[in-house]
């Protein structure tokens, strides 16, 4: 499910960076049918206040920022790869994005060949996230320099704050003058936020996974994969319970099937210890 697409002719090529990156026609197909209801909630929250675009611009404005904000993600990991000295190329796909290196060994200037370090695969899952994040902040930032409300920014911080600060997004001032810079403020941040963290948890294969596994394996001087595929097999199961407390069948069904190929991965390993 969360593997590299097989290449088809529908599929869009281009390089960024120096990376190669496809994003492939199933990608926009789901990007669509996730964003259809934010399109929708939109379209009749600026109905209520003035004008709106209407629901097909405002899913397009989804799509392109779906696309921007994973791309970043992407690069993250690209970016990391190639500071070892691994170059790597990208796909975005139906369940999100991957960076693909061209080999598993890290090349200094001298010629001089060696395998990546679990300390080296922890920098390199958490790079993207990370980057994902920042661009999240830069683009809040640059809305609340406009004057912009943005949603998303004024829950996240009112989340995260700490004691003591207000909020500055509770300004009178910030306002919904256009639409369009709304819609690709408000979407560009929640996708920023929201995609970093689902890949943080410590589910595998994602991101946070790939840290438990790389630091079981320094820890526990092993490959790791058992101790993260446990980790994500119990995770998985809390988090679908959660998203289906909450009424989101879809995310909940996501980490189910997360969760299942964890547990048929501990089969193939003959279960945990004492299993």
């Amino acid at each position: 499910m969360l593997g590299e697409p097989t290449p088809s002719p529908y599929d869009w090529r281009f390089t960024l960076m120096g990376f190669p990156v496809r994003i492939h026609w199933l990608f926009w197909v789901i990007t669509a049918a996730l964003g259809y209801n934010m399109a929708m909630g939109a379209n009749q929250a600026f109905s209520r206040i003035g004008t709106t675009p209407g629901i097909v611009p405002l899913l397009l404005v989804w799509i392109l920022c779906v696309m921007a904000s994973v791309l970043v993600h992407e690069l993250g990991h690209a970016i990391a790869f190639r500071y070892y000295g691994i170059e790597s190329s990208i796909v975005l796909y139906a369940m999100g994005g991957l960076a693909i290196p061209t080999a598993g060994f890290s090349f200094n200037r001298s010629g001089f060949r060696r395998r990546l370090t679990h300390a080296n695969h922890v920098v390199i899952s958490l790079a993207g996230p990370f980057l994902q994040f920042a661009s999240a902040i830069v683009v809040a930032g640059l809305a609340y320099a406009l004057g912009f409300f943005v949603p998303t920014a004024a829950e996240a911080f009112e989340w995260l704050k700490p004691n003591g600060i207000s909020n500055p997004w509770a300004n009178e001032g910030l306002s919904i003058r256009d639409p369009w810079t709304f819609a690709i403020f408000d979407f560009y941040v929640l996708v920023s936020i929201w995609w970093p963290l689902f890949n943080l948890l410590p589910v595998y294969p994602l991101d946070g996974g790939h840290v438990v596994q790389h630091t079981a394996a320094i820890l526990r001087r092993s490959d790791g994969y058992q101790e993260a595929h446990m980790i994500g097999a119990a995770f998985g199961f809390l988090v679908a319970w959660w998203f289906f407390q909450r009424g989101s069948s879809i995310n909940a069904l996501l980490f189910v099937s997360l969760a299942m190929n964890n547990v048929q991965a501990l089969q193939r390993f003959g279960g945990p210890p004492r299993w």
